[in-house]
């Protein structure tokens, strides 16, 4: 049976309200190993890492990996989803309304994301579990921080995985389960510091205003088409400053100024040439605002955390096996480009082909945030036949 309604929705109803935030996943991570124990799922098959203590976070757990090695030859597979949801979803309240479930807690996001994959995960245990070890070699893997930057796949640990590192990934993750991302965009983040010169808002002409350096650097590039959507005959990108911080007070001439860019593209050479197309400009800028002495500001670059992009061969065997358990499960699939990074860049960089499946979560990270219990049931069964299927 590829699915089990009452165990999948009761899986689902007990982990979305469970709180885990990025680095405090603990709880949901000790959630899934009862239920697996009451599954019968023993304690030497399962194994957490040190990825927490990789992280910039912190964090109270790490990577979970179950291994269910099964008795029927074949690569092995792994069913990877991430256990942390976004701050916003701590307090979720679900409730089941029709082919739906919604949040009771008033502006609150549910937690879809990726709670779905968690309970789609539990409910293929339970189903691998009742084949009696008739199954090739699977691991499931639930990750940590993957809404702060694919922090626990990057500090995946791959020797909690088995004896051999999975030849074939399907990561559970999005909305729609007959969209499967073969192809996923890859992410440079970059920490910008702008030092200026402070002084006296009264007096402001001996002082150099950091913030006048970051306002003329985002005006060059937002004029010359370097800012947001990027496209140029040498490729696209997608670009962002999503953090400012600085300023001590009004009566004082901004010093110094962080902020936080990231740099998205499917092409890694294209995507380094807008890093430094952006730092150009802040250095022109950085030139350009001087006191009355003549005293220039100055501008410091550091790399934040990235993965790289990739894309899966469409006769390779990860991307036929998802295409013939979608034709199993009565699913017309198609595959797509994510434009957002999933932990699965990670995954591939580590040696495992992986495509994202959708779990059935919409709206995602907002208080409209719900689950479809249709395309859940698709995730569900989805993840039964990737693990099962003759390769």
């Amino acid at each position: 049976m590829l699915y089990d309604e009452t165990a999948a929705q009761k899986y689902l109803m007990e982990v979305l309200p469970i709180p885990g935030p990025p680095g405090d996943e603990k709880q949901v991570a000790e959630y899934i190993k009862d239920q697996c124990r009451k599954l019968g799922v023993p304690d030497d098959a399962m194994a957490s890492d040190a990825a927490n203590e990789q992280s910039d976070y912190g964090g109270n757990t790490g990577n979970l990996a179950i291994r269910l090695d099964g008795k029927r030859g074949g690569p092995r597979r792994l069913l990877a989803t991430h256990m942390d949801t976004v701050p916003l979803a701590v307090g979720s309240r679900p409730r089941i309304e029709g082919d739906r479930v919604v949040n009771d807690a008033e502006g609150r996001a549910l937690g879809a994301d990726a709670r779905c994959g968690v309970a789609a995960l539990l409910h293929a245990i339970k189903q691998l579990r009742a084949l009696d070890g008739d199954h090739p070699p699977v691991t499931v893997l639930i990750t940590v921080q993957e809404e702060v930057g694919l922090v626990g796949a990057r500090g995946l640990d791959v020797s909690i995985l088995g004896p051999e590192l999975p030849a074939m990934g399907f990561e559970f993750d999005g909305a729609r389960t007959d969209e499967f991302s073969y192809r996923i965009i890859g992410t440079q983040r970059m920490n910008i510091r702008v030092q200026g010169r402070a002084a006296h808002g009264g007096r402001p002409q001996h002082g150099v205003s950091a913030a006048a350096i970051e306002a003329l650097a985002l005006a060059e590039l937002v004029e010359n088409g370097w800012f947001g959507y990027v496209e140029k005959p040498e490729g696209d990108a997608r670009t962002n400053l999503g953090i400012l911080e600085g300023g001590k007070g009004s009566n004082v001439v901004m010093p110094d100024l962080y902020g936080l860019a990231e740099f998205r593209s499917h092409s890694v050479p294209f995507r380094s040439r807008v890093i430094e197309v952006w730092k150009d400009a802040f250095r022109r800028a950085a030139e350009r605002v001087t006191n009355d002495e003549g005293e220039p500001g100055s501008v410091e670059f550091t790399p934040g955390p990235s993965y790289e992009p990739f894309e899966l061969p469409a006769d390779s065997p990860t991307v036929t096996v998802a295409q013939a358990a979608a034709r199993q499960c009565g699913i017309d699939a198609e595959l797509v480009t994510n434009d957002g990074g999933t932990d699965a860049n990670h995954l591939a960089a580590k040696g495992i082909p992986t495509i994202t499946i959708g779990i059935g979560g919409f709206r995602c990270h907002s208080p409209s945030e719900y689950v479809d219990l249709n395309e859940f049931r698709n995730c569900c069964q989805l993840a039964v036949t990737v693990a099962t299927a003759d390769v």
